[in-house]
């Protein structure tokens, strides 16, 4: 007679971890400026770029908000103002969806939690292993149909509790009404567990603050990557300043060239990384500036000084540069001051 083996069962480990999304706002300096250099690969979190130089993501889950800080600029419509929860706490089934109503006109958006107790499949053999489920939120505003707003796919194994928000801008007339629906079958067993609940849902309204003349940048990033809030450094085109009419600038280096003669007005303001010029703002500019009267100021000594700054010159790298290109950043009067001494 011959004899049998056995097995026993094993349990695999967890891979679905709840996580929480951790949302700044960064002023980065008086504006109006150009830029942050091509935005996400000139935005660093703990030293990594967002973007890589050829375009790859090294981070998930984040979003990216960016305001020149231009006079009349719109205010960042996911800043956080107040939030209000409310706990639904029902099981969604496959053949009953859950809806909720949004009356409140003053909402900008809602945040929908939802809620998995466990998340695993007992199979034949006593194995335990992950397992999977399919649910939707759909919106429909005024009576008008809904529409899917987020597929909300669960794939892997948890053994306790379970949660993953969803954020919903509003963009349609109210009431809104949110439905959150199963698309898998309603198949929930002992060994074969899927139950998935309609935790709560936030209503947001935004913060409506534009921060005229202010260069920001938000961010909302999955708290998974860091293990508290990431130090944020950003690579930026910065003040834009106003040039003569007959200027151009390079967009790589900031360097200035004039074609023609010069006829004394000032064109638009633009980026450039021009010693003179930024000297020339500094000492005229009445809003972070020494406020000089331009009648005071001979414009066609800066000028000239200009070309001589941006005339070039050998690198030390077999290539040529600029003579002088300025590239610096402040944050005090007195900065301001010592950099009207030192340019002048």
């Amino acid at each position: 007679s011959g004899g049998g083996s056995s097995h026993t069962p094993t349990e695999a480990d967890d891979t679905l971890q709840s996580f929480q999304r951790v949302e700044v706002i960064d002023l980065i300096s008086e504006g109006p400026i150009q830029g942050i250099v091509d935005t996400e690969k000139g935005i660093y979190l703990d030293g990594t770029p967002i973007k890589s130089s050829n375009g790859a993501s090294n981070f998930e889950g984040y979003s990216v908000t960016t305001k020149t800080g231009t006079q009349d600029q719109s205010y960042i419509s996911r800043s956080i103002g107040s939030q209000k929860e409310v706990s639904v706490n029902l099981d969604v089934l496959n053949s009953t969806p859950r809806i909720r109503q949004i009356t409140d006109t003053t909402t900008d958006r809602v945040r929908v939690t939802l809620s998995l107790p466990s998340l695993q499949k007992v199979e034949d053999d006593g194995d335990i292993v992950g397992n999977s489920v399919h649910l939707r939120i759909q919106v429909q505003y005024n009576g008008g149909g809904y529409n899917t707003v987020h597929e909300c796919h669960f794939s892997g194994k948890s053994s306790n509790a379970y949660q993953r928000d969803y954020m919903l801008s509003l963009t349609g007339a109210f009431p809104v009404d949110i439905k959150v629906l199963r698309v898998t079958a309603d198949n929930q067993t002992t060994k074969n567990q899927t139950t998935t609940k309609w935790a709560s849902y936030t209503e947001i309204i935004d913060e409506k603050f534009r921060y005229p003349n202010s260069a920001l940048c938000y961010l909302r990033f999955d708290s998974r990557n860091f293990d508290g809030i990431p130090q944020r450094r950003y690579l930026v085109k910065g003040l834009k300043i106003s040039l003569p009419s007959n200027a151009s600038v390079d967009s790589s280096t900031g360097r200035v060239t004039y074609s023609g003669i010069w006829n004394g007005s000032f064109g638009s303001a633009t980026w450039c990384a021009d010693p003179a010029w930024a000297l020339w703002d500094l000492m005229t500019n009445t809003r972070y500036g020494a406020s000089i009267p331009e009648s005071s100021l001979d414009k066609w000594d800066f000028y000239t000084i200009s070309q001589y700054c941006n005339e070039l010159v050998p690198d030390g790298k077999g290539g040529n540069e600029p003579r002088f290109s300025l590239n610096l950043y402040m944050n005090s009067r007195s900065e301001v001051f010592d950099a009207i001494n030192d340019l002048s």
